[in-house]
Order: C-alpha cells, then structure tokens, then sequence
C-alpha cells in the first residue's frame, strides 16, 4: 500500500515539475514558489519514513551445523475456521451411512471450537456416537 502511494506522489511531483520548466521571471508568484517547497517538503518525509513498523519478524532457529542465523518468519494468513480432513469418518445414522466430523477430533484438533448447535448424537451398539455434519459447519462460516 505505501508503495502505490510513494509511486503516486513522486510521479505526482514529476509531472508537476515538467510544467515549471518555463524560463524563470524576476515577477513570479511569491504562492509557485511556496508550493514548490511544500511538494520537496512532503516527498522528503514520505521518503524518510522511520515511523513505520517493522514489515518482518525475525528468530532464531536451530539449524544443522554451519547455517546459524536469523531467518524470515512470514506473517500469519488471514484466519478461517477449517474443520480437518483427517477428522472426516464414516458414521451410520438413522438417514444411512454419511460423512461426518467426529467431536473429540474436531474439538481437539480444530483452532476454534465448533459451534454447539451442530452437535449431533447417534447410537449405536457400542454406544452413543457424537459427531458434527459437514452441511451444518458450513452454515456456522466453516470451511470442510
């Protein structure tokens, strides 16, 4: 974003100056001169920006012997709420066999936790299964 706005202004005040290149007259506006010195004025702190934040994050890592150093960490992505793949099952229900997100994986293996309306039950011979379909974390905003 801060390139597109220096690239802006510097071609900005390039255009500008084209259009001074006139022979210069002892009777020019005192208000040329002033915003010629505004334009090197604004160019030169946009230039000389320290305030901005550092744009990389450095730390040290163990590496093998010989490549000691800093390294480039990128910053984190945009975050989504993404049930895993490794957490998908095949679950009998009352509808026939469907694929469904088991709860303890989801829950344990998810970054956030998932929402309780789509809590579902099954029972089975071994025990009542709990589980999260697919169609309702969708609904809830969740990538499956």
């Amino acid at each position: 974003m801060t390139r597109t706005v220096l690239a802006t202004i510097i071609a900005t005040a390039l255009g500008l100056a084209t259009l001074g290149a006139a022979p210069a007259r002892a009777d020019e506006d005192v208000a040329k001169v002033l915003a010629g010195i505004a334009t090197i004025f604004i160019l030169s702190k946009a230039l000389d920006n320290d305030d901005a934040p550092a744009t990389r994050q450095y730390r040290y890592q163990n590496r093998p012997r010989g490549e000691r150093g800093l390294i480039y960490r990128k910053k984190p992505k945009r975050f989504y709420k993404v049930a895993p793949r490794r957490c998908l099952r095949e679950q009998w229900t009352h509808r026939g066999v469907r694929e469904v997100y088991g709860a303890r994986c989801l829950q344990r293996e998810a970054r956030i936790r998932p929402p309780a309306n789509c809590r579902r039950e099954a029972r089975t011979n071994s025990g009542p299964r709990v589980f999260y379909t697919p169609r309702c974390l969708r609904k809830y905003g969740w990538r499956t």
